[in-house]
């Protein structure tokens, strides 16, 4: 047996790196063993070889001298030709593990347990298995960064931390760990806070006088995000939690029931990965919640005019409606124009709606009013707020009442329904829904920028590039005009190896987030005031864009027609490639959708589907690794498939790709 070519399977997909398990239950996990060609070599394993090579150690987090009571032993079913890992631990807690074949460890075989009593599985197991979940815990927040706390090294081992997935597209920081002293988090008095999770987010809020509340912290309920035991507070005298995805400041909280929360968090991972099916509930969810929230009568609706002038679109509608209530925008708009006799049974409203999202959310180059813009020229770009809009700023919190206002449409139904025309970036997206602007949005957003630069960055050495952490700013005439700095002094901090994550993440921050600060606020002021944050916060945002804008319809042979298959004539990949068009085949349009979307960064075609997709949809073929998953590279429309060993394989890696694979880099 080879330990570099074997693995351990520790869940239904094997980048999930936490496991749960209750004290003193055992726990079951297959180990797939294979000698040095890869070849599968369990029934050649001998006595010998399950009494010495083997070695299984387990110790808890946070301190590297406590070891737990716990029992293992590998069993071996020669007629399946398959090796079972049995663990069981007598001590709750949360621990590091290491299974090692002749000292060497398995793929996949450095992995954190949490450990639970009888009681705190039950509740997780309540928790996991609510309809339309969301549950909450109380914390206290310590500090709100933990730089001072974890120092980043370079490591080509992962940081021992409960995170869901080992790897990543670029490197990522390890952390050196210090048990936590409180004088060195924070003097003043840790802040009561509520951490909620649903099934895309885990969401930190604050609230004043027990009705109003802010959100503080976003993450993402994926592979990205880690949840870190960060030893005991002697300040609250509770367990510390540190929460990290690599893009924003890390958050270190209190909880009392930090097990559980944590379990939670790891368990909606496993349970909710690749359940595409789900989206429907959440919409019917979203939908009832709405209406419900605004207590609209749906079959006899009180109604408002809204009177405005063709030739003056934008001025009239903003004029016509700037004194409306949150319930008059819930009323029936009853739309007509200026010098014109038809009545509005629903199509004049409609008519309304789509010529005002062609000024709102087109560019200036394509006709808009100039309040978005596109990072390139071409009608197939995504579009987000622009900071240098000529167009007053409070039309930003119009145009988010009027996407509001579809959303609202949509909730009543039937002939109501109505559908934002936009194709917005993902990171304007993501942000509607507190998610941070991260340079990964850039492969849709600003495919140029990624290519010349960020993908560069990425994969070479930039010790001798002379970066710094600035952003210059050229006039239209190429002139320098000013030079931003994206950290404090950063125009004299270098840019190295270790931190050029840190500098992407900045450089989108500052492009996708902060330039556009003022208008991403007005916007969702005017959104949130008809739609609540705590329900558009039940999508990511690529199901966020389906609910605004819908999807074309996709169309699986004019897709076959016009694609382009990148592995010749390989007959491996040519069986790939017949089990992928029988799969499609029997997607929804939701599922084609999302396809569409994890491969081109948009859920929507051109007018002409995909004959006139730029560049043309390909498919590429990949090397298979245990637990990989399809990967995309939305710059070049490009689809990239493991050569799998079964069509059930491919169904059911592909899922997970197109409903997980593109909220984060953990799944990639």
């Amino acid at each position: 047996m080879n330990a570099e070519h074997s693995c351990l399977v520790r869940t239904a997909h094997t980048s999930l790196s936490v496991i749960t398990m209750t004290q003193a239950t055992t726990h079951k996990m297959a180990i797939e063993a294979c000698d040095e060609f890869g070849n599968s070599c369990s029934s050649r394993l001998n006595k010998h070889d399950f009494e010495n090579a083997f070695n299984l150690s387990i110790m808890k987090c946070c301190d590297s001298v406590q070891y737990p009571a716990f029992t293992w032993e590998i069993t071996c079913n020669k007629i399946l030709d398959q090796l079972t890992l049995c663990i069981t631990v007598f001590e709750e807690g949360s621990f590091q593990a290491e299974l090692s074949y002749q000292s060497e460890p398995l793929k996949n075989g450095i992995f954190d347990i949490l450990v639970l009593t009888s009681s705190e599985s039950q509740e997780v197991k309540t928790n996991v298995s609510k309809q339309n979940l969301s549950v909450w815990f109380e914390c206290r927040l310590l500090v709100d960064t933990t730089e001072e706390v974890y120092t980043p090294q370079t490591s080509q081992r992962r940081g021992r931390a409960l995170s869901m997935g080992d790897t990543f597209t670029f490197p990522q920081p390890s952390y050196s760990r210090s048990r936590i002293k409180s004088s060195a988090i924070s003097s003043s008095k840790p802040r009561k806070v509520y951490c909620y999770i649903t099934p895309k987010q885990l969401v930190i809020r604050e609230y004043f006088l027990k009705i109003f509340h802010k959100r503080l912290y976003t993450f993402r309920v994926s592979p990205a995000t880690k949840v870190t035991f960060g030893g005991h507070s002697s300040t609250v005298d509770q367990p510390i939690l540190i929460i990290s995805d690599g893009f924003q400041p890390n958050v270190v909280l209190a909880c009392q029931r930090s097990n559980v929360l944590a379990a939670t968090f790891v368990e909606i991972i496993h349970n909710h990965m690749g359940r595409s099916e789900s989206f429907e509930e959440k919409m019917k969810y979203f939908h009832t919640q709405l209406v419900e929230h605004h207590d609209i009568n749906v079959r006899h609706r009180n109604r408002i005019d809204v009177n405005v002038d063709r030739d003056d679109l934008l001025n009239s509608s903003y004029k016509a409606t700037k004194h409306f209530s949150t319930s008059d925008w819930c009323r029936q708009f009853v739309v007509a124009f200026k010098g014109e006799t038809g009545l509005d049974w629903g199509g004049v409203n409609r008519e309304w709606i789509h010529l005002l999202c062609k000024i709102f959310f087109q560019s200036k180059d394509a006709g808009g009013c100039g309040i978005f813009r596109s990072m390139k020229e071409d009608a197939q770009a995504l579009v987000l707020p622009a900071s240098d809009s000529e167009v007053k700023i409070k039309h930003f919190e119009f145009a988010g009442k009027l996407v509001g206002k579809c959303l609202l449409e949509s909730a009543v139904g039937g002939e109501y329904a109505r559908q934002v025309t936009a194709r917005f970036a993902r990171s304007f997206l993501a942000q509607l829904i507190g998610l941070p602007a991260t340079f990964a949005h850039f492969e849709s957003d600003d495919p140029d920028l990624y290519m010349s630069k960020v993908k560069y960055i990425l994969e070479h050495d930039v010790t001798d590039a002379e970066l710094t952490f600035s952003e210059e700013q050229f006039t239209s005439s190429g002139s320098l005009s000013k030079v931003i700095d994206l950290v404090p002094n950063g125009a004299n901090v270098a840019v190295t190896n270790d931190n050029k994550i840190k500098y992407l993440n900045r450089i989108a921050q500052y492009r996708l987030s902060e330039s556009i600060k003022n208008e991403l606020a007005l916007f969702i002021k005017g959104l949130t005031s008809i739609v609540p944050d705590h329900l558009l916060s039940v999508f990511d945002e690529n199901e966020l864009e389906l609910v605004m804008c819908g999807s074309s319809k996709i169309s699986p042979d004019d897709f076959k027609l016009h694609c382009v298959v990148n592995s010749g004539m390989d007959p491996t990949f040519q069986k790939i490639l017949s089990w992928f068009w029988s799969l499609i085949s029997t997607f929804t349009q939701d599922e084609l959708a999302r396809l569409l979307q994890f491969t081109t960064g948009c859920s929507q075609l051109p007018p002409d589907g995909f004959k006139a997709l730029e560049p043309k949809f390909k498919i590429s073929s990949i090397e298979y690794k245990t637990g990989g998953l399809p990967m995309a590279h939305t710059c070049f429309n490009e689809l990239c498939l493991p050569n799998y060993e079964s069509y059930d394989d491919l169904h059911k890696m592909l899922k997970i790709s197109i409903t997980e694979g593109i909220t984060g880099f953990g799944l990639v």
